[in-house]
């Protein structure tokens, strides 16, 4: 059996010459048991999570892919703006090729910006297969920072805690593979994929199994009524059963739920697994951390108890200074914070709860002072610390005056929106929903097709850009040097929150609301409810989280720069949202289309 835990401060250490970091990534397909349950899973390098990849701002990257699987790959570095090199991206069907089996891939690109990211398959869901790992950039020398907003803190002891930041990646985890997942999808005709067995931090968790009277207790109140109504109650696993998925589609013939083994959505073991535990150095009086989602579904609450965080730079990038309780974490986001290490030896609860509506599920792992905490053979959390948590397993804060991070409050350091504000020179209006079924996800009405992508031949940055191959409705086709909105609309009612990711640059998340949009722009939407928008400090995001929909129809608008020519990918990072179908392609700056190099074509 392959080795699956390494600790994360084992990183690749890379070749440095004349400013190239070089890194070889192997991925290979064998068992593994992250939370004490054996099945078969992806590895990078023999270990899971991938290896970190410690890179200095403005060095060329060249990521050498040797893909040892028995099926095709591609890896995409998750925020990078892939500034000139599109061809790096990591998209099969759009940037390049699969990776097949027993073949490599080289990925050169530059570490033009600073900050926390990750990379990851992009190929089906093999990211819910363990094939992830974390990238450090460090910022170069000089370079402005807002650490002398924390009000009584030494910025010389932050400089120092921020150069040995840690990596904390937080993921949801299922004992069936992806394929095994989708296949229980198409027979069922339920997005099965909802029901995780496990939360891991860092690779490490347990199957904790809730007892029934805290369940039933933390039943989100939005699906209340209709759990009653139905005589429904969640599964042991503390999922929604298959039940509420044909009530919710109007008891269609589509759905089969006497496909799907208990083991899906009802029956939980108990495991013994390990924990994550991360030792404070006891020679410092702060600690930075990147928390990291690689989640395949879940949006997490992550707290450290007794604790406050103070979160200094999002999706990588600085910000003013914001204390806080407690983070929302969506799929793909990156928090970098600072924690004051005040306590005595002992050992404080690292709490991450799933807040999404489809499970209550959580675990915690271990912030030692003193380094002699034994993280193995724990079964559940009970006697795991003793410390005084800020969240419930459900992911409330349980004080009054607890604060959770508020991402309109959040500003860039220094400022990234440029004032006045530019006006938009094209809109596309993107409608979100799902298609005949829980698990069929279409942005537009049409799910885009990854087999297609993956067998359609060049890929499209290898050609003069067309819509035509991929299909009006889900494609984007913008020209160089203009800014551009997009006005994401949820209109399907009890859906959950999108975690829309766009590739290449970021952008502003410039105005949200509830109801309908009744706007052909958002300069006239902008007008009408100016309590909506923020034109003068949005945030500045490659991730952004379109509200989930309750009884009224939810919208989100974004604006960015078309700045980097290429064939890019927006997507929810959901992972079974993704695999469903909800995807768009963006040919950016089509009057100014790069040239692939052939040495980077495959």
């Amino acid at each position: 059996m392959l080795s699956f835990i390494v600790p994360l401060c084992l990183s690749l250490t890379p070749n440095v010459l004349a400013s190239t970091s070089y890194f070889k990534l192997e991925l290979s397909w064998g068992k593994g048991a992250p939370d004490g349950h054996e099945r078969e899973m992806i590895f990078i390098n023999g270990q899971y999570p991938g290896p970190l990849l410690d890179i200095q701002q403005g060095d060329w990257v060249e990521i050498e892919v040797l893909n040892s699987m028995p099926f095709n790959t591609t890896i995409h570095a998750h925020g990078i703006h892939q500034t000139d090199t599109p061809w790096a991206d990591g998209v099969p069907g759009l940037s390049q090729r699969p990776i097949p089996s027993n073949a490599t891939y080289t990925y050169k690109w530059n570490a033009d910006a600073y900050g926390s990211y990750f990379y990851h398959a992009h190929s089906r869901g093999q990211i819910d297969d363990g094939a992830y790992g974390p990238i450090i950039i460090r910022p170069r020398a000089g370079l402005a920072k807002p650490f002398d907003q924390i009000p009584g803190a030494d910025v010389q002891e932050l400089q120092e805690a921020e150069a040995t930041v840690q990596p904390v990646m937080l993921t949801d985890w299922r004992h069936r593979t992806s394929e095994q997942t989708w296949a229980d999808q198409v027979a069922s005709g339920v997005e099965s994929a909802v029901c995780m067995d496990s939360v891991l931090v860092n690779g490490r968790g347990v199957v904790e199994c809730l007892p029934r009277e805290e369940i039933d207790a933390l039943v989100d109140p939005g699906i209340v009524p209709l759990m009653k109504a139905n005589n429904l109650r969640l599964t042991d696993k503390g999922c929604l059963p298959p039940k509420f998925y044909q009530v919710t589609l109007g008891n269609t013939t589509t759905v089969d739920t006497a496909a799907l083994s208990p083991q899906v959505f009802e029956v939980c073991t108990p495991s013994y697994g390990s924990r994550a535990v991360f030792n404070a150095p006891l020679d410092q009086n702060w600690m930075a951390l990147d928390i990291i989602s690689t989640a395949g579904i879940d949006t997490f609450a992550f707290s450290i108890d007794e604790h406050p965080m103070w979160v200094y730079a999002v999706d990588a990038h600085y910000i003013e200074p914001l204390q806080v309780d407690a983070l929302s974490v969506a799929n793909g986001d990156r928090y970098s914070v600072f924690i004051r290490l005040d306590k005595g030896r002992g050992a404080y609860g690292m709490r991450v709860a799933s807040l999404a509506a489809t499970q209550v599920i959580a675990t915690t792992a271990v912030l030692s002072y003193g380094g002699n905490y034994v993280p193995d053979r724990f079964k559940n959390s009970t006697d795991l610390v003793t410390s005084t948590p800020s969240i419930d397993v459900g992911g409330r804060l349980k004080s009054p005056n607890g604060t959770m991070f508020d991402q309109a409050e959040m500003k860039s350091f220094p400022p990234r929106f440029p004032q006045p504000a530019p006006e938009a020179d094209d809109t596309f209006f993107l409608h979100m929903g799902t298609l005949g079924n829980s698990f069929t996800w279409a942005l537009n009405s049409t799910p885009i097709s990854h087999s297609r992508l993956d067998n359609m031949g060049p890929p499209l940055l290898y050609n003069s850009p067309s819509s035509g191959r991929t299909g009006e409705n889900i494609t984007i086709v913008t020209r160089n040097d203009t800014w551009v909105d997009l006005v994401l609309i949820s209109h399907q009612l009890g859906a959950p929150p999108h975690p829309i990711h766009k590739h290449s640059n970021r952008a502003f998340i410039i105005g949200v609301g509830e109801g309908d949009f009744n706007w052909t722009s958002t300069a006239e939407a902008a007008a009408a409810v100016p309590e909506n928008f923020n034109l003068v400090t949005p945030p500045f995001r490659d991730g952004f989280v379109v509200p989930p929909t309750g009884r009224r129809p939810a919208w989100l608008a974004i604006r960015y720069h078309v700045m980097n020519p290429g064939a890019f990918m927006l997507h929810c990072h959901i992972q079974s949202h993704l695999n469903g179908g909800m995807a768009m392609v963006i040919l950016d700056g089509v009057d100014q289309w790069p040239s692939v190099p052939e040495n980077r074509k495959n």
